[in-house]
């Protein structure tokens, strides 16, 4: 299943958007957002830091993620129980 990354975009986040990128599937689609020239986006997430990571609406990484980025279901269950904005 395609998801949705949205990832805030600043020098400390270039990391992070690169390792995004090599991990993620063709089918998945990234978007980088300039926080400064998209506040609104940064208060709908309630971005407090950078980088922060959104994948589908529902999962919220703030700075680095604590596994690499792979897209498998299995990374994505992961990011579900550690990051989600539904606790």
């Amino acid at each position: 299943m395609p998801h949705k990354i949205e990832v805030s975009d600043c020098s400390l986040c270039n990391a992070v958007v690169n390792e995004i990128k090599a991990g993620k599937c063709s089918a998945c689609q990234l978007m980088v957002y300039s926080i400064a020239a998209n506040p609104d986006l940064a208060r709908k997430h309630n971005i407090r830091v950078v980088p922060t990571v959104i994948v589908d609406g529902m999962i919220k990484i703030e700075g680095r993620p604590d596994i690499p980025f792979v897209c498998s279901e299995e990374t994505y269950a992961h990011f579900k129980v550690r990051y989600s904005l539904n606790k």
